[in-house]
C-alpha cells in the first residue's frame, strides 16, 4: 500500500446524528467502512465519548488490502501510522467479557457497533474469505487476517536473519565415516562394561557391551567386582565392570567431540554430542548429533576471528534450525578427531600447534581446544609439552588459560609452572632427569609439584613411587619431605596398599556416581578404597600426636588391621576432646560464677550507696557517675572518640526513639569512657572503646541504674493511679 496517497485521503467527521444517537449508545465506539478503490477499504472508528462532548473527529482510520493492513492514528495532526493489531492497540477493544456468577458462563459484547447495514455488509463482504460458518462474531475474520499478515510480516524479519546462515550452512559438507568410527572406537572408549551375574559360587555369566560377546566364567580366576575396571575376557579391552543386580536403570555416557573441516579461508570447527546408552541387559543406543559449528578466520597478525552458530529452537517458534550462537549449548569442552589434522588447518596459524598429538594420546578426554588456539599464541612453548609427551600438563595449561594470564597465576608462573623460563627445564622447575621422570609417567600439575618438592628436599623420587604416591596421598607435599614421615614412601605406599584393599568406599546409594559420567573419566572403586584409607591413616597419625602415642615405634606408625586401629583411636580421641571441652566448660562456668559473686556485692554496695536518690540519673558509686549528653554534637563527639557507632544514633534521639547516656569516672568526668543506651525500660547496651565489654565495676553500674530506673516508673505508676 502507498501511505502517502492514503495520507492525503480526507479526514471524516461524524454527522449529527451519529452524536446524537452516542448519547444513548453503550460501547466505546461507532464504525463506518468506506470502498476507497477496488480491494481497498477504510474503516473509520469514531469514540463515544468524545461524540458524547460534541467532539465529531475519528481517533482511528485502518486501510484493507487483500494482503496487508495499516491503521492511521487521527488524534494528531501530523501523519502517525500504526502497524499494530487491533489486540495490541491501547485503546481499541472489540469486545468487552462478562461472567454470570450465578448461571457460571460468559457472554462476550461488541464494543463497536457498524453505523449503517451498509458499513457491515462492506466488512463481512471484504473478509468473506476469512470467515468461516462458525464465526459467531463480525472481528472474527478481521482477526484472523491481522494474524497471518502479523505472520507473514514475522517471517519476512526473519528470513533476514536465517537466510544468510542457510547460505553458510549449504557450503558445510557431510562428516566421514572415519569421524563415526573414530567416536565409537576412541572417544566413547571409556563406556564399555562388563556385565556379570553369578550363576554359582565360582561361576558367572559375563557379556560385554564392547564386542557383544557372552560367556561363563571362572571367578577364581578372573577378579569380578563391581565398579572395577578389569579386561574382558573375550576382546581383551579394558572395561568397567558391573554387576547386572546392581546397576541403575540405565547407564549414560556423553561425550562433546569435534571436528575440524578445512574451508578456503580458515577452518570450520564442528561440535558434536555422543552419548551411549547401557541397560542390565547389555543392550547399547549410541547417537551422534551436531550441536555447534563455529567458523575461524585469521587476521594477518594470527588474531582469530569467528562467527559461531547452534543448532536449537529459533526464537520460541517451534522449529529447530541453525541460528546464531548465544551459548545455549555447551561446546567448550571436548575431544578432537585427530585424523585430518594438520592438514584441515595447514594454512593457518595452528599448523605446528601439534594439538593432533595430544588429541591422539587423549582421545577421550574433554580439553578446552578452543583455547588453545590462544593459548598457542601467547605460549608457543605448548608445543614442547605436547611433543615430549607431557599431555596432562598440556592438558592443564589449555585448560586454565585466561586472556592474557597463565590461569591461577603468581609472579612466576601458574602454579608450579615458570613461563618466564628460557627452557623446558626452567619452565618445569626440575633437572634433566626428574624431567625424564615426569615423562614417564605423563605426570599432571599436582605430580609436578611433587617432583620439585621432593626435588628441593634432595629426595630422589623414582617414576614408580611417584605414580603410586600420587594415586594414594594426591598432591600432598607436605608428606614428601622427610622431617614430616617415619618411613621411606615405599614402605608407606605398600602399608597402605595392604591395609586398604577392602577398605570402606564411604556412604552407601553413592553407585550413580560411577555410573553417570560426563566430563571426567570414571575412577576405579578400588583407587577410592585406597585413598580414603590414606586418609584416614593421615588423621590417625593426628590423633596419636594428640593422644602422646610414640609414633617412632612403627607398631603405632604402621598398626596390624588398621581399620579396627583407626576406629579406636578416634573413640579415644573423641574422648580426650570430650574431657578438654568439659575442663574448659568448668574453668569458664568458674570464671561466670566469680563474676557473678563479685557483681552481686557491688551491686549491694551501689544501691547501699544510692539509697533514698529517686532520681536515677544521679547514681554513683565505685568511682563511676552517670552524665546526659548536652547536645547532638556531644553524641558524635563520644562516638568519634570511642570508636563505635553511637554518632549514627543522632537521629532516633531526636525524635524520642532511644536515650543515649554516659558513663564517666568521677576524676575524668568530661573525658568519654562508656557510653549507654536505654529504652523500654531496659538498657539495650553499653559499649566501650572500640566496643569492648563492659567490666564488673561498670557492669554493676549499668544494673544500679536499670534498676532504680525500674523503681522511679514503678512509683510513677503509682502517683497517677
Amino acid at each position: 500500500m502507498e501511505k502517502r496517497k492514503l495520507a492525503k485521503i480526507p479526514r471524516e467527521e461524524a454527522s449529527d446524528e451519529m452524536v446524537r444517537f452516542a448519547e444513548r449508545a453503550a460501547g466505546t465506539h461507532i464504525v463506518t467502512t468506506k470502498d476507497i478503490e477496488k480491494d481497498l477499504l477504510m474503516v473509520t472508528f469514531y469514540p463515544i465519548r468524545k461524540l458524547k462532548k460534541g467532539k465529531k473527529d475519528a481517533q482511528l482510520r485502518t486501510f484493507f488490502s487483500k494482503n496487508d493492513y495499516i491503521s492511521q492514528d487521527l488524534t494528531v495532526e501530523k501523519v502517525k501510522w500504526l502497524t499494530a493489531a487491533y489486540d495490541r492497540m491501547y485503546d481499541i477493544s472489540l469486545y468487552e467479557h462478562h461472567w454470570d456468577y450465578k448461571e457460571s458462563t460468559g457472554r462476550w459484547t461488541p464494543n463497536m457497533f457498524f453505523w449503517t447495514d451498509a458499513d457491515i455488509d462492506r466488512m463481512r463482504s471484504f473478509f468473506k474469505e476469512w470467515s468461516t460458518e462458525k464465526d459467531a462474531r463480525d472481528w472474527t475474520a478481521v482477526t484472523r487476517f491481522q494474524d497471518m499478515v502479523k505472520q507473514k510480516r514475522l517471517d519476512e524479519r526473519h528470513a533476514k536473519e536465517t537466510n544468510p546462515i542457510d547460505a553458510l550452512m549449504e557450503t558445510v559438507k557431510e562428516i566421514p565415516d572415519e569421524f563415526k568410527n573414530w567416536v565409537s572406537d576412541k572417544a566413547m572408549s571409556f563406556s564399555r562394561y562388563l556385565i556379570y551375574s553369578t550363576r554359582s559360587k565360582n561361576e558367572a555369566l559375563v557379556h560385554c557391551t564392547h564386542c557383544n560377546g557372552v560367556t561363563l566364567v571362572d571367578r577364581t580366576k578372573i577378579r569380578l567386582r563391581n565398579n572395577e575396571k578389569g579386561i574382558c575376557p573375550l576382546c581383551g579391552s579394558p572395561v568397567t565392570i558391573k554387576a547386572r543386580g546392581r546397576m541403575p536403570a540405565r547407564i549414560c555416557d556423553r561425550r562433546i567431540v569435534s571436528f575440524i573441516e578445512p574451508r578456503e579461508e580458515g577452518f570450520l570447527w564442528r561440535y558434536f554430542t555422543a552419548y551411549r546408552e547401557v541397560k542390565p541387559d547389555g543392550k547399547t543406543n549410541d547417537g551422534l548429533f551436531e550441536i555447534v559449528r563455529t567458523f575461524y578466520k585469521f587476521a594477518p597478525n594470527g588474531t582469530p576471528c569467528t562467527s559461531s552458530y547452534e543448532y536449537r529452537e529459533y526464537k520460541q517458534t517451534g522449529i529447530v534450525r541453525w541460528c546464531t550462537d548465544e551459548g545455549y549449548r555447551e561446546s567448550s569442552y571436548c575431544t578432537l578427531y585427530p585424523g585430518n589434522l594438520p592438514e584441515a588447518w595447514k594454512d593457518t596459524p595452528m599448523k605446528y600447534s601439534a594439538l593432533e598429538i595430544l588429541a591422539e594420546n587423549r582421545p577421550s578426554e574433554q580439553i578446552h581446544y578452543a583455547k588453545a588456539i590462544n593459548r598457542y599464541r601467547k605460549f608457543p612453548q605448548l608445543e614442547w609439552f605436547i611433543k615430549m609427551g607431557l599431555y596432562k600438563l598440556a592438558a592443564h595449561l589449555i585448560n586454565e588459560f585466561h586472556d592474557g594470564a597463565f590461569g591461577y597465576e603468581s609472579r612466576n608462573g601458574i602454579r608450579g609452572l615458570r613461563k618466564s623460563g628460557k627452557t623446558i627445564f626452567e619452565i618445569l622447575g626440575l633437572t634433566k632427569e626428574n624431567t625424564r621422570i615426569l615423562q614417564s609417567i605423563d605426570g599432571n600439575i599436582d605430580e609436578l609439584r611433587l617432583l620439585q618438592e621432593a626435588q628441593s628436599s634432595g629426595y630422589n623420587l623414582k617414576a614408580e613411587e611417584l605414580e603410586r604416591f600420587y594415586k594414594l596421598f594426591g598432591c600432598n607435599t607436605t608428606l614428601i619431605r622427610k622431617e614430616n614421615r617415619k618411613s621411606t614412601i615405599h614402605k608407606i605406599c605398600r602399608y597402605i596398599e595392604r591395609e586398604g584393599a577392602d577398605y570402606r568406599v564411604g556412604e552407601s546409594g553413592q553407585c550413580w556416581r560411577y555410573s553417570y559420567m560426563q566430563r571426567k573419566e570414571r575412577p576405579d572403586i578400588r583407587e577410592e578404597r585406597l585413598q580414603n584409607c590414606a586418609k584416614d591413616w593421615l588423621d590417625y597419625l593426628n590423633w596419636c600426636k594428640e593422644l602422646k602415642y610414640d609414633l617412632n615405634n612403627m607398631f603405632f606408625y604402621f598398626p596390624k588391621n588398621f581399620k579396627k586401629v583407626h576406629d579406636r583411636t578416634a573413640a579415644e580421641y573423641q574422648a580426650l576432646q570430650d574431657k578438654k571441652a568439659a575442663e574448659k566448660k568448668r574453668r569458664e562456668d568458674e570464671r561466670i560464677k566469680r563474676e557473678a559473686e563479685v557483681m552481686k556485692k557491688l551491686l549491694e554496695e551501689m544501691l547501699k550507696e544510692n539509697a533514698g536518690i529517686d532520681n536515677a540519673f544521679l547514681i554513683k558509686g565505685k568511682g563511676l557517675i552517670l552524665r546526659v549528653p548536652r547536645d547532638t554534637q556531644e553524641i558524635k563527639n563520644e562516638g568519634a572518640a570511642l570508636h563505635h557507632c553511637v554518632g549514627t544514633y543522632v537521629d532516633r534521639v531526636a525524635k524520642g526513639q532511644t536515650h543515649i547516656f554516659f558513663v564517666r569516672r568521677v576524676e575524668e568526668p568530661d573525658t568519654p569512657y562508656f557510653t549507654m543506651e536505654y529504652n523500654n525500660g531496659r538498657v539495650i547496651q553499653c559499649r566501650g572503646n572500640h566496643n569492648c565489654g563492659m567490666p564488673a565495676s561498670v557492669k554493676a553500674f549499668v544494673a544500679a541504674f536499670e534498676k532504680l530506673m525500674k523503681e522511679r516508673e514503678e512509683k510513677m505508676e503509682r502517683k497517677c493511679g
